[in-house]
């Protein structure tokens, strides 16, 4: 069975491996509507309802095309770097690990070096789906502010690692596992490559899906099948439903405050005013530069957490 394991673990993470060469370089895109007048015409009483449920629709079906790519980007990864590579990851610790290691209870109350089924499974659950469904969502929301091409993914695993590794996973200080197996400085090359991969893994899967995917319609649903993943999958869909909550209520409220405007005399084409680029600009230097302080914020806590792991 631990053959059979191992064996099924490399092959999956060789196909993560695969997509990051063949897909690797391709931009996370944006979804396109086809362009409508709608929203250029002074609504009457008898259709301003109308435009706030066109709103909220048009909203929702843009939701719904990014909870997909970060779906499918989130499920791929989680199973195949999340899930297969930490299991490789463990059996290799295992086997590098002192005879007096074997059959220890792990943190996760595994036998170390008896890799079993059940145990498997409670590990995609458990780390491999959450761990590529933060990874997933995080590149959504900050991929327009990483580099450009194939650095994204490896630079989102680098700053998901210095952020979290030290206070989530996977370098934990007080996690026991480290004086378990080891050696230490091999745990920590280890799981820093497969932080590395994991985010190359989303931005391919990322972008690759996001360039084939269309906007949600009746004629396309059979596109947005992977998001019964997410349902499945509990946390991931009660998160993904509250973010479709907040744009139904974002999309209502916009709708009105436009109308009001429109009503009020105001014009509705929105022109872009001088220093509009300039501003966006600056925008986007800002939310780098937050991104850059809180991985440099990052660092003491992460060399700590790995002296301490590479010290036992």
């Amino acid at each position: 069975m631990a053959l059979a394991i191992v064996v099924v673990c490399t092959l999956l993470l060789l196909v993560g491996a695969a997509m990051v060469i063949a897909w690797g370089g391709r931009t996370l895109g944006a979804p396109v509507a086809p362009a409508s007048t709608a929203d250029l015409q002074v609504p009457s009483p008898a259709s301003a309802r109308d435009v706030v449920v066109g709103a909220q629709v048009s909203a929702l079906r843009k939701y719904l095309w990014w909870a997909n790519v970060a779906t499918v980007a989130g499920v791929a990864s989680g199973l195949l770097v999340g899930w297969a590579g930490g299991r490789l990851v463990m059996r290799v610790l295992a086997v590098t690990s002192p005879a007096s290691a074997q059959g220890r209870l792990t943190e996760a109350q595994a036998n170390v070096g008896f890799p079993t089924v059940e145990g498997s499974i409670a590990l995609l659950f458990f780390a491999g789906l959450p761990a590529g469904f933060a990874a997933a969502i995080v590149y959504v929301l900050i991929h327009r502010w990483l580099p450009a091409g194939r650095w994204a993914g490896p630079v989102l695993g680098v700053l998901l690692l210095l952020v979290f590794g030290a206070s989530v996973e996977p370098f934990r200080a007080d996690n026991i596992d480290f004086a378990i197996v080891g050696p230490g400085w091999l745990s920590v090359v280890l799981f820093s490559v497969m932080a590395i991969l994991h985010g190359a893994v989303v931005a391919a899967v990322a972008g690759a899906f996001s360039q084939r995917l269309p906007l949600p319609s009746g004629q396309n649903w059979k596109y947005y099948l992977p998001l019964l993943a997410a349902v499945l999958f509990v946390p991931a869909g009660v998160l993904l439903g509250a973010g479709a909550l907040g744009v139904l209520v974002w999309a209502q409220a916009a709708a009105v405050l436009r109308a009001r405007r429109l009503r009020a005399g105001r014009e509705a084409r929105v022109a872009r005013l001088p220093g509009t680029g300039r501003r966006g600009a600056a925008v986007d230097w800002a939310v780098r530069g937050v991104l850059g302080v809180a991985a440099v914020a990052a660092v003491p806590p992460f060399v700590s957490a790995v002296t301490s792991i590479v010290s036992r």
